[in-house]
Formats: structure tokens, sequence, C-alpha cells
């Protein structure tokens, strides 16, 4: 098992009470609710001083995003501003993809650029997508509806 780094440093915690005798293996492992095995070997005398890292195999890693991709781009190649919730939202109700709508907006920010750059879009085109705008006082009005039930008025 490789440990991310928190769970690492939260047994690293340890190491000073388990070598003084203060606290048992099965303690630690109770303690972190991690298996005893892992916890003996990372508060073993040879464990590593720096946090543990995967061992790459030499193949990039798969992401979620990579089976939608293609799709994806096609979106942005017919509607380069398309929003992004638009995109998560066809890619579930029209393809039936689970992917998270976190992955899809990080997944955009790369692509749109790569794409907008293919179809010969200039950098300042795409920056006016995100525009603020204002108005004058009093001439919109924003209502918060999420405390509000069924049958029961506010004042």
């Amino acid at each position: 098992m490789v440990l991310d780094p928190q769970r690492w440093l939260e047994l690293r915690r340890f190491r000073a009470l388990f070598e003084s005798g203060a606290v048992t293996l099965t303690e630690v492992a109770k303690e972190t609710g991690l298996n005893r095995k892992t916890v003996r070997k990372y508060l073993s005398g040879q464990a590593p001083a720096a946090p543990p890292r995967r061992v790459s195999n030499g193949r990039p890693r798969r992401k979620a995003v990579d089976e939608v991709a293609p799709l994806i781009d096609a979106m942005l190649r017919a509607e380069i501003l398309i929003k992004g919730a638009v995109v998560h939202e066809r890619l579930v109700k029209d393809y039936g993809s689970t992917i998270n709508y976190q992955r899809v907006k990080l997944y955009l920010q790369e692509a749109r650029p790569r794409v907008a750059e293919e179809l010969g879009i200039a950098p300042r085109e795409l920056a006016g997508m995100h525009r603020r705008f204002e108005v004058v006082p009093g001439a919109q009005a924003q209502v918060d509806w999420g405390g509000a039930t069924r049958g029961r008025v506010y004042e």
C-alpha cells in the first residue's frame, strides 16, 4: 500500500512513541485505521524519511476524462465558448457518462486554448468569455431561495 502524504505524516507522529515502547504496533494501527503490516513497514528503522511515491510503470496514467475527451473536443469545435456546465450536462444526459463536473471543468481549461488555436481563434477572443458587468443600483434584485420551503411564507 502506498500512503498518501497526509496519512504518512499522521503515521510518523507515532514513531517516537513506538520506539520508546509507549505504544504497540496494534495500538498505532487501531488509532490510524491502517493495517498492522503497513504500520510496521513505515515505523521500522529503515523507513524512508520522505513520503512514499507511486512507482511509475512507464505508461501514462489514465484520467477519468480520457474516455470523453474526444466528445468534449467535438463540442468545443462546434461552439468554442460553450460553458462547462452545459458540456457536463450533455455528457451525462446524452452519453450516460458518470464523470464529475470538476474533471470536465479542469479538462476544458486545458483543451479550450488548444482547440481555439486549431480553429485559428486568437486568445483575446476567448478573453471575453467571462465578462463582468454592473448595473445601476436598484435595477436588479437577487433572491436566495435556499431556505424557503413549501407552504411557508418568509417576511
